[in-house]
């Protein structure tokens, strides 16, 4: 999508034209899976078909001007979530808002009695659609985008009447719609007017423990009552003032500390017409910390604090090799404490193994998730952990690599007692970028009936297999107005540059 807008921006178009047609004939292919939340429990994320996400984004973008116009103005400072921006090259959301969320309770804490702290429980996976297509209606006059927009929930969902799929910018602008009006019933009700809202994270500010109770009644009675909505009970907390303000991080921490690195802004733009520049910005930033002592102090406590040790985990990018190393291997030792941050050590330790060229430590890394996987470790048993273990095995081509590749392709993965499409995808792309051809021959008798988007895959691994593959794909046409055609000219465009490899 990104090498080919135009093919892609035709293929959309089509989508467009054919919309009612496509819509009830079409499976929208998605996945859903268990996303591990801290220690010990699991959230519903799901990812959706490339062509139809892509065009559901677009649907909601050519609504999201007046979505952000009917919602609480921005300048009120009482949402801060996922603030819409139109303008090309900012990106789509407001930058810095959960700093500028944090600056303001913190300043609202100040002058107050008592803060409340309280978030909704499952959130995405209980809005219910009629809700939100109402809510869609009040912004789109003729009704024709809040129409297809629901039409691909419903199938999204299995025809189900609620749940947004989690994880994508146009499930977070639609939800920050449904909250809109919620939003505007506290502003018009005395006792929670002085509030301040991120995602479905709320604070309120009240001068008493009486006020106090009448806001959490208030918001919880406006959620369940017209959004059919509930307050998680084990979070919703009241606090003194001092107590809150103890609970956000220091505005004037110590150099090199954790708090004060929590306040880095550590967003990082590799597209960006100035990115070597913004990179060695972020490296002089960094230099401030002692990343490794910091790591290591999170991992000593046996339960890390969660958003610290992501930010810490991802920092390790913008170290040398020699410490960037001794991090990587600090984290295998301590996998089972890292749970919580699992997707994002893998994608720390596939860096790691690409950036520092060394094979003895490529084979310490590997060697070591494969015996998690061989032996059903409790972390290599949750789908979307396996799905990163295999990026991370991707980066070292061994035979035992790829033998456990290949006895994984048709295992049962996670707990649905079946393969998942996510992690077949990448097994083929991973033997694909290895020229793996003894097995990638003999797939492609089988490909026919595998999920669309390990098919999608074989067209990109195809190339790899000479003049087999060229009869492969002579004998397997692509349907015109389909991704699986736009993949197939992509890698065929790719494979002429010399120094392209398939990518995983």
């Amino acid at each position: 999508m990104h090498d080919l807008p135009s093919e892609v921006s035709a293929l959309l178009s089509q989508v467009e034209r054919t919309f009612d047609t496509r819509i009830k004939n079409e499976v929208i292919d998605s996945y859903s899976t268990l996303a591990p939340v801290g220690y010990a429990g699991f959230r519903w994320a799901t990812q959706i078909d490339p062509m139809w996400n892509a065009y559901l984004l677009a649907l909601v973008l050519s609504i999201s001007d007046q979505i952000e116009s009917a919602r609480v103005p921005e300048l009120r400072e009482n949402v801060f979530s996922y603030r819409y921006r139109s303008t090309p090259g900012e990106g789509l959301f407001a930058q810095e808002s959960w700093k500028q969320f944090q600056d303001k309770t913190r300043e609202l804490a100040g002058g107050t009695g008592y803060v409340i702290a309280a978030d909704i429980a499952d959130f995405y996976s209980r809005i219910y659609h009629h809700r939100l297509e109402n809510a869609l209606r009040d912004v789109d006059i003729d009704g024709g985008i809040t129409r297809q927009i629901m039409e691909i929930l419903s199938k999204l969902s299995n025809n189900t009447s609620y749940g947004l799929p989690v994880g994508g910018p146009a499930a977070r602008i639609m939800a920050e719609l449904v909250l809109n009006r919620v939003d505007r019933l506290l502003l018009a009700e005395p006792a929670t007017r002085t509030f301040c809202r991120y995602a479905d994270d709320y604070r309120f500010f009240v001068p008493d423990m009486e006020s106090a109770y009448s806001a959490i009644g208030f918001l919880s009675e406006k959620l369940l009552r017209n959004e059919g909505l509930s307050l998680q009970k084990s979070k919703t907390r009241i606090m003194t003032s001092t107590e809150y303000l103890s609970t956000l991080d220091p505005p004037a921490a110590v150099r090199g500390s954790a708090a004060r690195f929590l306040g880095l802004h550590l967003h990082y733009d590799p597209y960006s017409a100035t990115a070597d520049e913004d990179y060695e910005n972020l490296k002089n930033q960094i230099e401030e910390f002692d990343i490794l002592a910091l790591l290591r102090a999170e991992m000593d406590k046996g339960r890390i604090h969660t958003a610290l040790t992501r930010r810490l985990v991802a920092s390790l990018s913008y170290l040398d090799d020699i410490p960037r190393r001794q991090a990587a291997l600090s984290l295998l030792e301590n996998l089972e404490t890292l749970v919580p941050v699992t997707p994002q050590v893998m994608v720390a330790l596939r860096g790691a193994i690409d950036q520092v060229g060394d094979d003895d430590f490529s084979e310490e890394v590997t060697h070591r998730l494969r015996e998690m996987i061989e032996d059903s470790h409790f972390i290599s048993r949750v789908d979307l952990n396996l799905a990163y273990m295999i990026r991370t095995l991707a980066g070292k081509k061994s035979f035992e690599n790829e033998q456990l590749l290949i006895n994984l392709f048709n295992a049962s993965h996670g707990f649905r007692g079946g393969p998942a499409p996510i992690i077949q995808r990448d097994i083929v792309l991973t033997l694909a970028r290895w020229r793996t051809s003894y097995w990638l021959s003999d797939q492609k008798n089988y490909i026919a009936s595998a999920h669309p988007w390990v098919r999608r895959a074989f067209w990109v691994a195809s190339y790899t297999l000479g003049d087999e593959g060229k009869h492969w794909r002579r004998a397997n046409v692509p349907g015109e107005g389909t991704l699986e055609l736009v993949v197939r000219d992509w890698a065929s465009k790719k494979v002429q540059e010399n120094t392209w490899e398939v990518p995983v």
